[in-house]
């Protein structure tokens, strides 16, 4: 009788998985990370974080192979990966060189950066990062407190009490909130390059608010974002265009104080 049981599920789960076949529903098949992937992650994480420098010579490969474990035609495969997102150049008899991504930087490096969610940035690299935030939300916070609606301001204020609520919860949870927030204030400026800018840095945050949340949580500061995210969004709402427009400038700037503080000055 059970084994009849058995045989019944199997024919059952079969049948059901030809019919989702069938409309078309199929699932990609699950990946494992590749050697050649998890070494080239390394290795990016070691250039952008500043231990290889612009202008460094790496090491050889039977060295980098052996530092990293693994073997020379995987390590080379990642080598050449990391040549065609620009990250190093390949030369014949001389050796892999980090590329100097400021004067030759492209698309396929722009979109690695981006896509960087672990590790930490050089120092420099980092604070160009929040520079480059600076520019565009500065601009959003202002646009935003001159455009902003009723519906818009239901929404920045249903968001507020989601960071309420996001604090007893856990840092993931605070990363999360804190994007959406961002987002909705580029959103509120009517511009609709400056959601898609941010919606390309959700990477970036994620690395760096992931950290900054994470020692938020520990050092019992999450209080002090969330009143900033109040101050500014009682600008927006009273029309204060200059007033926005500096608040975001001091989240941001205690944002970028906060982290230098707790990665790049231990």
């Amino acid at each position: 009788m059970l084994t009849f049981w058995i045989v019944f599920c199997i024919v059952d789960m079969a049948g059901g998985f030809t019919r989702l076949v069938e409309e078309g529903l199929e699932l990609d098949p699950l990946e494992v990370q590749s050697l050649k992937s998890a070494c080239v992650g390394k290795l990016q994480e070691a250039i952008l974080s500043g231990k290889f420098a612009i202008g460094d010579k790496l090491p050889s490969e039977r060295d980098l192979a052996k530092m990293l474990g693994v073997s020379r035609p995987v390590l080379h495969e990642a080598l050449v990966a990391l040549n065609a997102q620009g990250l190093v150049h390949i030369e014949a008899r001389r050796g892999v060189f980090v590329r100097d991504y400021r004067r030759e930087s492209s698309m396929a490096l722009l979109q690695t950066l981006l896509k960087y969610e672990q590790g930490d940035f050089n120092p420099d690299l980092f604070r160009s990062l929040i520079a480059g935030r600076l520019l565009i939300e500065r601009e959003t916070a202002r646009l935003a407190a001159l455009q902003c609606d009723t519906h818009q301001k239901e929404r920045f204020h249903s968001l507020l009490e989601e960071g309420r609520q996001a604090v007893g919860d856990s840092t993931q949870a605070l990363c999360d909130y804190d994007y959406r927030f961002h987002l909705e204030i580029a959103l509120a400026s009517g511009n609709q390059m400056y959601p898609m800018i941010l919606n390309s840095l959700k990477g970036v945050h994620s690395n760096l608010a992931g950290k900054f949340y994470r020692h938020m949580m520990t050092a019992g500061d999450v209080q002090q974002v969330l009143a900033y995210h109040r101050s500014l969004v009682d600008a927006i709402c009273r029309a204060e265009a200059d007033q926005a427009e500096q608040i975001m400038e001091t989240l941001l700037r205690h944002g970028e104080e906060t982290m230098i503080r707790i990665v790049y000055t231990q």
